[in-house]
């Protein structure tokens, strides 16, 4: 193969969209989409200061983008991180043209690392990135994991159930029972392209979640009613995961209610195959803690998409909360790189 060049390309030059969408394989998680990113890159530009770098490592001969690098860059470009590196994308890595071969992924990726000599904070990489394995060991300074879990969807939904713990099983028709003593029946609803979301839904998505996020965690509480109303502003109106969780064409979100009050949901996106389900955001109502809606939730989606062939993994994100591994979730792991400047 000839040899390689690098190029620093703006996220909406042409070549990187047409390099990118052909390196988008059906299975790849969709935190690595082209559209998904352009919600994280406007967002960059616009409420930080970092600058959108996209690095491409071309075949020298013909010009062909072989590699993506999706990066952000201190404003004197003398340190870069991932460009997904933010709250709410939960895995980055690069991208490479499908064709090419294992070795040939792990040539130009050393080749990436010999023409960035800047420092480097590489962090949520997905496992089995050559950007993990070809670092060279003397420019690694730092490097730590990130713990995540994952749940396989039944096809035979009772079977499963009989595979979780007695005390699992226990909890679940604890609630179910709580909820006939008290006249409740929680019903589960699903919105994906064929069904989207109503502006109506889509506010009740996101009062809850605000409400969750400012109630939940002391440290996010606020007091003063116009900081908070900043707040709101920014979760409702500016953040790049609301935005695309809202308007992506594969975004799914799965509603629980109690007649028709939002109880739970969770929000994600469905990778182009709908072979997995990821999902960033979760909120339950405080008020129905009694009736372990959390579980129920999760019951309710896996029951759901096994019955539906909707997807074959759920995929929780980052976390390992017990309640994931209660109802059959696997662990993984994204690797974070401290990378040190080239001498």
């Amino acid at each position: 193969m000839s040899e390689y060049i690098i190029r620093f390309l703006h996220f909406k030059d042409s070549r990187v969209e047409k390099a990118w969408r052909e390196m988008e394989t059906p299975s790849m998680s969709p935190y690595l989409y082209y559209d998904y990113m352009g919600y994280i890159a406007r967002y960059t530009r616009r409420h930080t200061f970092y600058r959108v770098k996209v690095a491409c490592i071309m075949d020298g001969a013909t010009g062909e983008i072989l590699m993506l690098v999706p990066l952000k860059g201190s404003l004197t470009l003398s340190y870069f991180k991932m460009l997904g590196d933010i709250q709410g994308c939960d895995r980055t890595d690069a991208l490479y043209q499908p064709r090419l071969s294992q070795e040939e992924r792990r040539d130009v990726t050393r080749f990436f690392y010999s023409s960035m000599p800047r420092k480097m904070k590489l962090y949520r990489l997905q496992e089995g990135s050559p950007m993990v394995s070809e670092l060279p060991q003397e420019r690694l300074a730092k490097t730590g994991t990130n713990p995540y879990v994952r749940i396989a969807v039944p096809d035979d939904y009772d079977a499963f159930l009989k595979t979780l713990s007695p005390s699992v099983r226990q909890n679940l028709r604890t609630a179910a029972n709580r909820m006939r003593r008290d006249g409740k029946e929680f019903t589960v609803e699903m919105h994906d392209n064929r069904n989207p979301v109503t502006d109506a839904e889509w506010k009740e998505i996101m009062d809850l979640y605000f409400r969750r996020l400012f109630t939940k965690y002391k440290s996010r509480k606020v007091r003063n009613p116009f900081a908070l109303l900043r707040q709101k502003y920014i979760y409702y109106r500016t953040k790049h995961d609301t935005l695309s969780l809202h308007h992506l064409p594969n975004s799914c979100h799965v509603l629980l209610r109690d007649g028709s009050r939002l109880v739970a949901f969770t929000s994600g996106l469905l990778t182009h195959d709908r072979s997995s389900y990821t999902v960033p955001r979760l909120a339950i109502d405080a008020d129905y803690r009694f009736y372990s809606p959390g579980y129920l939730l999760l019951d309710g989606i896996l029951r759901r998409l096994g019955e539906e062939r909707i997807t074959a993994e759920l995929d929780m994100s980052r976390g390992d909360e017990k309640y994931k591994f209660d109802m059959g979730g696997t662990p993984y792991i994204t690797t974070d790189l401290k990378v040190s400047q080239s001498l």
